[in-house]
């Protein structure tokens, strides 16, 4: 996969993400950045407690991480970074 594939809104959501270490809310925001980044391969929904939904890193989400916070916009141009 390559990383121009990607949407700016998953790219962002991804630095976030691991910045964040996963503490972001799965919302109507984030829901279509994520689904994007788990059809890639980078992420995997996890659901730790009934009703929760997590997203969690895939091996290769971690194998590619700084190749793809190096292409991802800054987390201060994104719209999740204000919440």
């Amino acid at each position: 996969m390559k990383t121009e594939t990607l949407s700016e809104a998953a790219l962002s959501l991804f630095r976030l993400h691991v910045e964040r270490k996963g503490q972001i809310a799965v919302d109507d925001s984030t829901r279509e950045p994520y689904l994007e980044l788990e059809r890639h391969g980078l992420m995997l929904l996890s659901r730790p407690f009934v009703g929760e939904r997590v997203y969690r890193l895939t091996k290769e989400g971690f194998d590619r991480k700084t190749e793809l916070l190096s292409t991802a916009a800054s987390p201060s141009e994104s719209a999740w970074h204000r919440r």
